[in-house]
């Protein structure tokens, strides 16, 4: 057998290369070896900027939680989180609880028999209730119409009080007269 030397027994792991990044000071952006730009102020004081963008806007006393695309406006608002990504996976299912319990004095009984109803009795129980209640005004109507002819066969015809009555039930008015004959009466 042929030996294939030292290495023979290594066995080779898969090792991620660490790279040391830094992040921009405005937009709070990873920035990588041979990215970027530094700005050391007077006062000694090293700002990193991932570019030009970012270090002008600095320059000009921009507030990086107004900006709607740097990563401290975006922390603030909670946007891109794993909570978020989480929340939009599960997508939250809402279960009626009127179809287990009832509701507007409906048992579940009589909610699943409305909700197994066709159209057409649907629509025929309709009319059929709206015949009903014509019904019902129809006697009512009736009633009163002999209330009514009851009431007027039992008043006397003619005679004095007749007279004075106008249509309405009410006593009849003459027209105002005048004192003078160009003027209108005060009504």
């Amino acid at each position: 057998k042929k030996s294939k030397g030292p290495r023979a027994n290594f066995q080779c792991s898969a090792v991620k290369m660490v790279v040391k990044t830094d992040t921009c000071v405005f937009s709070n952006f990873r920035i990588y070896p041979g990215h970027g730009t530094l700005f050391i102020r007077v006062d000694g004081k090293a700002f990193r900027f991932i570019n030009g963008k970012n270090e002008a806007s600095f320059h000009m006393k921009r507030n990086p939680r107004k900006l709607n695309w740097t990563m401290f406006y975006r922390r603030l608002r909670k946007k891109g989180t794993q909570e978020d990504q989480l929340k939009k996976a599960k997508k939250r299912v809402v279960t009626s609880t009127a179809l287990t319990r009832g509701f507007a004095g409906l048992s579940i009984e009589q909610l699943k028999a409305k909700k197994e109803e066709t159209p057409e009795r649907r629509k025929a129980a309709r009319e059929a209730d709206v015949r009903q209640i014509k019904d019902q005004k129809k006697k009512a109507q009736d009633e009163k119409k002999k209330a009514a002819g009851a009431a007027k066969a039992a008043a006397p015809k003619g005679g004095a009080g007749a007279a004075k009555m106008g249509k309405a039930g009410g006593a009849v008015l003459q027209p105002g007269r005048s004192s003078a004959p160009g003027k209108k009466a005060a009504r």
